[in-house]
């Protein structure tokens, strides 16, 4: 359907009515990615143009008003939230003013968020309930309403997708629910959360988790547990760690697994079997058993998962010894040259990093894996002083190096001796990287 505007300066600036009608984004973005017709993206980016214009002219409408009522309010907050986060139809630009905009529409409070929700927000998704939640309590389900084949059936019709940006307006609905005001709004919020979190596309997962990641900063933990939505949320996270080879799959790994910790950590009682074992489960099942298994020609998501690894290496300490052997193998295989690929310095430093972390949080277990991460670190200084590059990544890397070098030793001090050995053989080679290092811990 053709998109329909006039680029023309107005000779009297236009209604808040009109304003917004323009601000009405194309179903067409919903399948952005799939567009093949060349005239179709011309259209939209004259759509996306005039938008901007809309924009300009409504904050300036606004900010010579004393204030909007309710209904036109409620307008407003709908039309211009979805600018504020990602898309292909807003840009850094239209992000600001959205934020300016939504700013002049004065202080908020749990009646107005409740209709912008209730009015606005559910009828957007109430065609396709969520399966497995009681769409009037926001409570989970013993079984799925509408049997086995329900799961699929959701993804039937899907009008909600006929307006993108509405993820956005729900993420800012959460941004400002306060904790007091969730038993209230509850049965309105998680139902979309969860529908979007359970998408089979991996750019509305990502919106899912982005809304998850927002609930939790002040969503009562009992609420989440007396509900049952903490299962349910942790299960769609640890899914969306298997939607691989798409796109959006590095910035989904990013977000999942730290929403994922935050979740465990606020549901879970502290140092418990059960947090021990829902933590083991992103690393083992997520990354390392998915990621690294079926994505493992991806170098985004690898990097991405890697990325992920030190905040959980972190929480698991010593535990993390479970999965040491494949964490060692995966993160000094990048410091490795590989004649046949290209280094990749960007993952090398994320690598490094986690190792940094892996050391430190398995000292113990590193005098067995000392040959293992001296080997690729050795190898990689080679290559580097090889290239004989000053680039700020190449000097990144080299630091990188260095401070693995000295943690190795304080954990495991006996590799001394290796790096004694290597610097006879090669002290202007190996010096910078293996000397003059800090009296290490006495090992054991």
């Amino acid at each position: 359907m053709a998109i329909v505007f006039d680029l023309s300066e107005e000779a009297e600036p236009p209604a808040i009515t009109a304003l917004l009608k323009d601000l009405k984004i194309p179903a067409d973005y919903a399948r952005f990615e799939a567009l093949g017709d060349a005239s179709l993206f011309d259209e939209l980016d004259r759509w996306k143009e005039h938008a901007l214009v809309s924009l300009r002219a409504l904050r300036e409408l606004l900010s010579k008003r004393d204030g909007v009522d309710e209904d036109e309010r409620a307008d407003v907050v709908f039309a211009v939230a979805p600018f504020r986060g990602e898309g292909e139809w807003t840009s850094e630009e239209m992000g600001e003013l959205a934020e300016t905009i939504l700013h002049l529409t004065g202080s908020l409070d749990v009646p107005f968020l409740e209709k912008l929700l209730m009015q606005y927000v559910k009828p957007v998704f109430q065609a396709t309930p969520h399966p497995l939640l009681n769409t009037e309590t926001g409570r989970k389900l013993p079984r799925a309403a509408g049997g086995p084949m329900a799961t699929q059936d959701v993804y039937e019709g899907q009008a909600w997708k006929a307006h993108p940006g509405i993820g956005n307006v729900l993420l800012w609905c959460v941004q400002h629910i306060e904790s007091d005001a969730y038993e209230r709004l509850w049965y309105l919020v998680v139902p979309p959360v969860m529908t979007l979190l359970d998408d089979y596309e991996a750019k509305y997962k990502l919106e899912g988790i982005l809304s998850v990641r927002a609930l939790l900063v002040k969503a009562p933990p009992d609420l989440l547990r007396r509900t049952g939505v903490s299962e349910l949320l942790l299960s769609s996270i640890q899914r969306a760690l298997t939607f691989l080879h798409s796109p959006s799959t590095p910035k989904l790994i990013r977000a999942a697994v730290p929403t994922a910790i935050d979740l465990i950590l606020r549901t879970t009682q502290k140092g418990s079997e059960q947090q021990f074992n829902q933590l083991c489960a992103i690393l083992g099942e997520g990354i390392i058993g998915s990621v690294w298994m079926y994505g493992s020609q991806d170098a985004d998501a690898i990097e991405a998962s890697v990325d992920s690894l030190p905040e959980l290496i972190k929480v698991l300490r010593i535990g993390t010894t479970r999965y040491l052997k494949a964490l060692i193998l995966q993160l000094t295989h990048p410091l490795h040259p590989n004649p046949h690929r290209p280094a990749r310095p960007s993952l090398q430093i994320s690598s490094l990093r986690a190792l940094l972390c892996l050391i430190q949080g398995c000292s113990p277990r590193m005098h067995a894996w000392k040959g293992t991460i001296l080997e690729s670190i050795a190898k990689c200084w080679v290559t580097l002083v090889d290239a004989a590059k000053a680039d700020p990544e190449s000097l990144a890397l080299k630091e990188g190096l260095r401070n693995t070098a000295v943690q190795l030793a304080f954990a495991a001090p006996s590799v001394l001796n290796n790096y004694a050995a290597l610097i006879a053989r090669d002290e202007d080679m190996f010096g910078p990287l293996l000397g003059n290092l800090p009296a290490p811990k006495i090992e054991g």
